[in-house]
């Protein structure tokens, strides 16, 4: 059976992160959501420019 070895220093660190991370969720969620959208779309302007037809 394989032992699993936790580096518990490491993921307290990360819970700190993400802990400190909560408070401006909203802003992040809306920055996180904008660069997708800004990035589908430059994706789909560039296969339309390609000759490939837009999807309704």
């Amino acid at each position: 059976m394989r032992r699993l070895l936790m580096n518990w220093s490491v993921q307290n660190a990360i819970v700190a992160f993400v802990n400190s991370m909560k408070p401006d969720w909203p802003s992040q969620h809306e920055a996180y959501m904008n660069a997708l959208y800004g990035f589908v779309h430059m994706q789909s302007e560039m296969l339309t420019n390609l000759g490939y037809p837009p999807v309704p």
